[in-house]
């Protein structure tokens, strides 16, 4: 499983650029991503590499759909290739870790 953290940024387009984000959200949706949306980024899930630069290559394009003429995208890829996990399962994990340490 690969987990990706990416951040799309339309230049030009205004303060207020969640209208412009859409159709980035709307390309994950299509093809059944699941995938999380934060303040700052937005992250999913892909079966390898190859999928993960084709979401955030079709959300990058789709900004451009919007008609924004300049576009800069952010990618941060987590890659762990000895087991299998999730989103869910890393959050669990910290938090497991963290009780752990209240608990002390």
């Amino acid at each position: 499983m690969v987990i990706v953290e990416f951040n799309v940024i339309p230049l030009g387009a205004g303060v207020s650029v969640s209208k412009f984000l859409v159709p980035a959200l709307k390309e994950l949706e299509k093809r059944k991503v699941k995938y999380e949306i934060t303040p700052m980024c937005t992250i999913f899930e892909a079966r390898n590499m190859a999928e993960a630069l084709n979401m955030v290559g079709a959300a990058h394009e789709a900004i451009f759909e919007a008609d924004v003429k300049r576009v800069v995208t952010t990618i941060r890829i987590d890659d762990r290739r000895d087991k299998e996990g999730s989103m869910e399962e890393k959050v669990k994990s910290l938090k497991t870790r963290l009780e752990e340490k209240k608990i002390c």
